[in-house]
């Protein structure tokens, strides 16, 4: 059965111009419209949501053109095998018959004349030519395009070769060519001849093509589709991200105790909730710790300051005699080295706060800066009648910076030497255990309260402010330590009992 070569008629027609002309203003304001929503909610390479539909949809394209490829050359192959196994069948049948009979039998001319079934979109024909080029046998309606060019000779076995030849108005065979002996009448002698056959393949061929377009078309269906859907999915599946980004703009310096809700949340977005609230947790202590640290300053600098001015306002107050001008000026610079001394140590607790401060690691030998440490404090200890042991492991070695090791051990010694009373011991030990060494500074003193140890190491805190006032302490000691251990990647420790002394424990890494 032959294809027609009329197509089908156009699915819309275009606009009549007036109509047109009534909706340009609508189209021009719909788009613009259109085109402000996508930029306020994002376009690529900024939206999310954008990113994810354009991914989803190229994926899908990339799906579907593997997958109607392959349905595209599965049906292409079984119909050109189909084809070869007409062709080469009508071959094998023509030259069986020429070997016994001529060619002007009536077996031979039902042969040329036999077609396809009805319902098969192709007709077969064969002709036989003799070697000058004459025909001599031909099926109906068989094309006079086709010239000896179209067919080839077959391989050197002998095997036919198939050949798709393409004729002008879009024309499509499967040809095949054999040549052989025969007979033209009976009784005649045998003489060289050329078997062709061919194949119209043209509404095969249509049939792919639309098979192609339709193919083409359902995939920029699909994709346009999978983009918008894709988007709109996006879009809401994103929308939870939306209400953080919200929630948390709404948050200032004096709302930082507020949390996001993580109730609601789904799982992807639970850990970075639960890391934004972690951070506007330390965000708060940080904000406390300044304030708090700023409400220390201001009173402890208080004291000095009006002692400083009272016994300067005293002294100004009346005509005074020499003695007691300079009596006011040496309670002056003791207030004012009071007051440097705070201010070098708080500079000095602001560095060793920063996690990114310099270090200076060398190799120290811990029993070798123990003996050193207890060597320095020897005099120290014998007007205060303690005594000071020392106790380390043997050939314990430690990656530190040395001045930060020696400050943070002689503000514990100090401190300790400071709460013990006369014929007491101060302990200085350091042994190794994991992936640390430990060091303890332990005295026979007085011993701290359970409700002081939780805030021993906090700034300007004193377990007991009127003696720690009396010997000149800052309340900064502890906390240097603590921030000089922190900043080596260590911990610190603390463990004490009324009456009973304190044991100071500091876990040093060994890198």
């Amino acid at each position: 059965m032959r294809s027609e070569a009329g197509g089908d008629a156009p699915a819309f027609a275009p606009a009549p111009l007036a109509g047109r002309a009534g909706q340009g203003s609508g189209a021009a304001r719909w788009t613009e419209f259109a085109l402000n929503r996508l930029r306020q909610h994002g376009l690529p390479p900024r939206s999310l949501a954008a990113r994810m539909a354009s991914t989803f949809a190229l994926t899908l394209a990339l799906i579907l053109l593997v997958a109607s490829s392959w349905v595209y050359w599965g049906l292409s192959a079984r119909m050109m095998q189909e084809d070869r196994e007409s062709v080469l069948r009508k071959l094998d049948t023509v030259a069986a018959l020429l070997q016994n009979l001529p060619v002007q039998s009536d077996a031979l001319q039902q042969e040329a004349d036999l077609k396809l079934p009805p319902d098969a979109p192709r007709d077969l024909f064969l002709r036989l030519r003799s070697a000058g080029g004459a025909v001599l046998l031909q099926t109906p309606g068989f094309n006079p395009a086709l010239t000896a060019a179209d067919f080839q000779w077959p391989d050197a076995q002998g095997v036919p070769q198939l050949h798709k030849a393409h004729l002008p108005h879009d024309l499509h065979f499967l040809t095949a060519m054999l040549p052989l002996t025969a007979r033209t009448t009976p009784g005649a002698a045998p003489e060289a001849m050329r078997l062709e056959v061919a194949l119209n393949r043209t509404a095969e061929s249509r049939i792919l093509a639309d098979y192609r377009l339709r193919l083409a078309v359902v995939l920029l269906a699909a994709i346009v589709t999978a983009a918008a859907a894709g988007y709109g999915i996006a879009w809401r599946g994103l929308r939870p991200l939306r209400h953080m980004a919200d929630a948390a703009r709404d948050i200032g310096a004096q709302d930082l105790h507020r949390r996001l809700d993580t109730r609601q949340l789904p799982d992807e977005l639970q850990t970075l909730a639960l890391a934004f609230n972690a951070t506007l947790q330390r965000l708060e202590e940080s904000f406390g710790r300044i304030s708090q640290f700023s409400a220390d300053i201001a009173h402890e600098l208080r004291t000095p300051l009006s002692n400083l001015w009272g016994g300067l306002e005293v002294a100004l107050g009346r005509p005074r005699e020499p003695a007691q001008y300079r009596e006011a000026l040496e309670s002056a610079v003791e207030e004012c080295a009071r007051l440097s001394q705070m201010i070098q140590a708080l500079l000095f607790l602001a560095q060793t706060e920063h996690p990114d401060t310099a270090l200076r690691l060398e190799s120290l030998d811990v029993g070798r800066e123990l003996r050193a440490l207890a060597e320095f404090f020897d005099a120290t200890a014998a007007d205060a009648g303690v005594r000071l042991a020392v106790h380390a492991a043997p050939h314990c070695i430690l990656q530190a910076d040395r001045m930060l090791l020696q400050r943070a051990l002689a503000n514990l010694i100090g401190n300790a030497l400071a709460h013990t009373p006369r014929g007491g011991t101060v302990t200085l030990s350091a042994h190794p255990q994991d992936s640390s060494v430990r060091f303890e500074v332990v005295d026979t003193g007085c011993g701290i309260a359970p409700e002081h140890l939780p805030f021993l190491f906090d700034r300007f805190y004193r377990a007991d402010p009127a003696r720690s006032r009396s010997r000149g302490g800052l309340g900064l000691g502890l906390a240097l330590v603590r921030n000089i251990v922190r900043l080596h990647g260590g911990e610190v420790g603390v463990e004490s009992r009324p009456g009973h002394g304190t044991r100071i424990l500091l876990d040093w890494p060994l890198r």
